[in-house]
């Protein structure tokens, strides 16, 4: 769902440049997957560029903007200003003092009346790092279910590596258990002491191998299910059809992509 975060900032631009009357309305609209907030609009007019700073606020790590500057003037003309550039377009991070700078020239636009400048911003969420099914098999070698994390985005398959090396380590310990009972065994001279320790050997050598055996199906599960988890880091292909609220003429908006 794309969430769409808005705030505006009105003033007065003077053909001279001068900004006079400046007042900020801070009500944003935010859907409930993103907490950001824009803040802090502020512009000012430098030759034939307007400079707008703002801040967004809020917003998680490694979060990401499609951020648009809209101009609106006292006469109700809407500008979309295209001869931009700084902190607006896509693949935005949040943060302080962003800045977007406005080529009127070049838009050719004159401004001789008051204008109202917003700033919309759709929140494309935490890019996705796309992890190769070989990677993840090399990191499931080595540990147990962290490909499969990798594959999934996420989820507790950590809990694999600590099943096969705790599984692992529980048969090394036994190993030397029965190792260390075998050797008294074959010192003690007493019948009843070598009965008790032979039986002792006999467990603790099947429980060593019990848990290794554990140990490598937990392992060799783990390939398996690497292999065969879906890939959600792969980005989908096809056509795909959705739509959401345009924030600017308040209605819903459709589009058809295809992706690569």
């Amino acid at each position: 769902m794309n969430i769409y975060i808005r705030d505006r900032k009105h003033e007065i631009l003077l053909i001279s440049c001068l900004l006079i009357s400046a007042f900020l309305y801070k009500g944003n609209n935010v859907s409930g997957q993103s907490v950001a907030e824009i803040n802090n609009i502020r512009f000012i007019a430098q030759n034939d560029t307007l400079i707008v700073t703002y801040d967004i606020d809020k917003a998680v790590r490694k979060e990401l903007f499609d951020v648009s500057l809209i101009i609106t003037t006292s006469s109700g003309k809407l500008i979309r200003p295209r001869a931009v550039s700084g902190d607006v377009g896509p693949n935005v991070p949040g943060g302080k003092e962003k800045k977007i700078y406005w080529d009127l020239n070049r838009d050719q636009i004159f401004l001789n009346e008051g204008i109202e400048v917003e700033i919309e911003a759709v929140a494309l969420g935490i890019p996705v790092k796309f992890v190769s099914r070989g990677k993840a098999l090399l990191l499931s070698t080595f540990i147990p279910g962290f490909g499969i994390t990798k594959l999934n985005r996420g989820g507790p398959f950590w809990l694999m590596a600590v099943a096969t090396y705790g599984a692992a380590a529980g048969s090394v310990v036994f190993y030397y258990l029965a190792d260390d009972n075998f050797k008294k065994y074959l010192s003690s001279t007493d019948i009843d002491e070598r009965n008790t320790l032979h039986s002792k050997v006999e467990t603790q050598n099947t429980v060593s191998d019990v848990l290794m055996y554990t140990a490598g199906a937990v392992w060799l599960g783990n390939m398996i299910w690497t292999l065969a988890h879906p890939n959600k880091t792969k980005q989908a292909k096809g056509l795909s059809f959705g739509g959401s609220i345009d924030p600017v003429i308040g209605r819903p908006v459709f589009a058809l992509r295809y992706k690569f």
